[in-house]
């Protein structure tokens, strides 16, 4: 950790910290739903999380909210856009986070590169967190993302 610069840390903590809102708010439920989510507001994780809604075909799940910084870090207004289009580790390397987290119903962590709508080299940390409704079926993702434009 005594190589690693603030810019590093800061991002480690971001989806860290994430994951400890999202545990504390499930509390003795098995997920979180989504009414919860506006507790990361409160939390100073706004601006980076985003929302994906989970259907029964990956290529429907669909983003639906997004903070500034993963806006920011495509390029691009993610809303409204196919999961799949849009996260980098499935437009990179054709991986499907998403769906690991909701069929395995554990937070997914995710870590890489792209290049992003402007061209630019991106490098990103992320997380995936499953929320429930009914405790039984994952019908959200809430994505907490953090980024750097590479030098």
């Amino acid at each position: 950790m005594a190589n690693e610069t603030a810019a590093q840390f800061s991002e480690r903590r971001m989806v860290g910290r994430a994951l400890a809102r999202w545990d504390a708010l499930r509390g003795e439920r098995r997920f979180p739903n989504r009414a919860d989510c506006e507790a990361f507001g409160e939390s100073g994780l706004a601006d980076n999380m985003f929302l994906i809604e989970v259907t029964r075909n990956e290529d429907h799940d669909e983003v639906v909210s997004s903070g500034p910084t993963f806006r920011s870090a495509l390029a691009i207004d993610p809303v409204g856009r196919k999961a799949m289009k849009v996260l980098p580790s499935a437009t990179e390397r054709g991986l499907s986070f998403c769906r690991v987290a909701a069929e395995l119903k554990k937070p997914v962590a995710d870590v890489g590169q792209f290049t992003n709508a402007r061209g630019e080299e991106v490098l990103y940390r992320s997380i995936l967190l499953p929320l429930s409704d009914d405790q039984e079926n994952i019908n959200y993702l809430l994505g907490a993302f953090s980024y750097k434009v590479a030098a």
